[in-house]
């Protein structure tokens, strides 16, 4: 934990002269950014992604001081990657650290962990508190062994004849199981690997869930999808509040908080062209 704090103060220090010494840089190049050569993928997210802008919009600065200061950590894991973090948010405006790069592991790890409830309250806000993206279910799909997680969900079932594959999301006996089928239910049959359909389709998978998604974004999705089938999509645009919403998923996406799945949502409802909804507004 020492090294962790001395290694956030020198952080610190580089971060003043950083920005001190390359502020019209960052304001030279400001407009460079292009958002739809960004990758969405929380597990994508790399410096390929981080323009300019990003690195003056969310680099260290004093006002950050209190906020970045790390708590104690029970973490082991935590305890070893934290100086990476801040270091490539320092670097990149993120700590969301790519797979291939120094940390990049740790960093899987710790969302594993997250997922898995191994990881502190506190240990969580100041992962939040950096920017750090916790994948997404889909990620987590992807991510994870299908064999491994196929035999956990029908050793499930063999527990709970009665489930028919009904597994809660934040399932107490098996926080990853549940994360796992949520995250293929979101995907849907279109959007896992064809092999792993066939076999879930084989044990009688239940692709739609009996419980409702309570996420703010697919309640206000589903709000609008009803909305754009009576009213239609121009008069759905002319309110400004769903503007507002729709700007706010842009930003989930330059920073690279927004799914997959979630992006292509909003081009089946909204068009191709989503991500320039209502920036001349706001011009």
């Amino acid at each position: 934990y020492t090294f962790v704090c001395l290694t956030f103060l020198v952080i610190h220090v580089m971060s003043t002269t950083a920005f001190t010494t390359s502020t019209p840089t960052w304001t030279q190049h400001s407009n460079n950014a292009n958002l739809n050569n960004r990758r969405t993928s929380r597990l994508d997210y790399g410096p390929d992604v981080n323009s300019n802008e990003n690195k003056n919009d969310n680099s260290l600065t004093e006002a950050d001081d209190d906020a970045m200061m790390p708590p104690p950590f029970t973490s082991p894991v935590l305890q070893q990657v934290a100086p990476e973090l801040l270091q490539w948010k320092l670097k990149y405006g993120h700590p969301n650290i790519p797979l291939k790069n120094p940390g990049g592991a740790q960093c899987q790890t710790l969302r594993r962990l997250y997922i898995q409830n191994k990881l502190t309250p506190p240990e969580i806000e100041w992962l939040e508190r950096i920017g750090f993206q916790f994948q997404n279910l889909e990620d987590f799909y992807r991510a994870s062994d299908f064999d491994e997680m196929f035999d956990r969900m029908m050793e499930y079932e063999r527990s709970h004849p009665e489930s028919n594959f009904q597994i809660p999301k934040k399932c107490p006996q098996d926080p990853e199981l549940g994360a796992w089928v949520t995250g293929i239910r979101r995907l849907g049959k279109d959007g896992v690997n064809p092999s792993h359909s066939r076999r879930l389709d084989e044990v009688g998978f239940a692709w739609t869930s009996t419980r409702q998604c309570g996420s703010k974004f697919m309640t206000k999705y589903r709000e609008l999808v009803e909305a754009v089938e009576q009213d239609g999509l121009d008069t759905v645009l002319s309110d400004p509040k769903t503007v507002s919403w729709i700007r706010a998923q842009q930003e989930a996406l330059k920073r690279g908080g927004l799914s997959q799945t979630r992006v292509h949502y909003m081009g089946n409802l909204f068009g191709d062209q989503w991500t320039t909804i209502g920036k001349e507004t706001a011009l």
